[in-house]
């Protein structure tokens, strides 16, 4: 499923593109979520990081900030997300490059020109999408790929996840987590903590050292620790 944000003001613009995307489905055999956002505002009202996989952005929308404004800010919450604007004019889609857009397309465009690009965008968010988890925390939702995942502690009934972003707390079991990133090489060293393996840097005694932190190997739990980092570096 390829999550797609459509910021389109024109109605019949708007259908055509979901027509493209329809049918492009369908041929290819990818599926897309759609939604579709009328102006600027109402798209960054609802935008967070990790929420879509592609931005279609029209640039001359009919509202106070137009479409490279919008990205501007989208940018600012965003910088990874693939980003496509569609214009009326060539020359303003230079503009996109002070936003890091991916490409442009020009209005009118027909099915072909759209198949055309969409294929290459594809193929581009499959060689860059990673697994990710959502973390609530404190009201908020936060999305953190799984690869920015130094280690994840169990404190006073909460879960802590330290990550390249920082520490996000929230509530949970740890033998859940476990379960659910044991095929992204994550191992316990003792009851508290999961260790991302990509990350230990030595082992000293009954310490390890992740991410410059030395977390405790329990006894019971250091033989299938240090058989699981083995086979990890092996691989």
């Amino acid at each position: 499923m390829i999550k797609v944000a459509l910021i389109e003001d024109e109605k019949q613009e708007q259908d055509k593109e979901k027509e493209f995307f329809d049918l492009f489905s369908k041929e290819n055999n990818i599926k897309f979520s759609i939604s579709s956002f009328e102006n600027g505002d109402q798209f960054l009202f609802n935008f967070q990081y990790g929420k879509f996989d592609l931005i279609l952005m029209d640039i001359e929308l009919s509202s106070n900030d137009n479409g490279i404004q919008v990205s501007e800010k989208l940018r600012q919450i965003d910088k990874e997300v693939i980003l496509v604007f569609m214009t009326n004019l060539a020359q303003y889609a230079i503009e996109g490059y002070k936003v890091n857009a991916y490409d442009y397309i020009v209005k009118p465009f027909t099915y072909f020109d759209f198949s055309q690009r969409m294929r290459l965008i594809v193929d581009n968010i499959n060689s860059k999408r990673t697994e990710k988890v959502l973390i609530q925390t404190d009201g908020v939702k936060i999305v953190v790929a799984i690869k920015d995942i130094y280690y994840i502690e169990v404190a006073n009934h909460q879960i802590i996840y330290h990550t390249s972003k920082g520490d996000f707390k929230t509530y949970g079991a740890l033998k859940d987590l476990e379960k659910d990133l044991k095929s992204f090489n994550f191992s316990l060293c003792n009851s508290c903590f999961l260790v991302n393996l990509e990350y230990v840097e030595r082992i000293d005694g009954y310490n390890v050292i992740v991410n410059n932190t030395k977390l405790l190997i329990s006894h019971p739990k250091r033989k299938n620790f240090l058989k699981e980092l083995s086979l990890y570096l092996g691989q």
